[in-house]
């Protein structure tokens, strides 16, 4: 399935021309979480708008603790983006 692609990935570093689909990967990423924001919020929101969100998904400490915060469930319509 891979076969051209790994041809040219090759084919570039022999030619010292590397590829960099970094732009690509990194829209491909957004637009993921795009679609995860849509779906939480039950908006149609723009890439701007997710974008600038303050939304953070990540814990608020990480820490090694028998504790795990408890954490609110979407609902699609109710919930609003940060």
């Amino acid at each position: 399935m891979y076969d051209i692609e790994h041809a040219r990935l090759f084919l570039s570093i022999r030619e010292g021309k590397p590829i960099n689909n970094g732009h690509y990967m990194a829209n491909s990423t957004m637009l993921a979480i795009m679609g995860r924001m849509c779906g939480y919020t039950g908006q149609m929101l723009t890439w701007d708008e997710c974008f600038n969100s303050q939304q953070r998904l990540e814990p608020a400490e990480y820490a090694w603790t028998d504790e795990v915060p408890a954490s609110t469930v979407a609902i699609p319509g109710k919930t609003k983006l940060v």
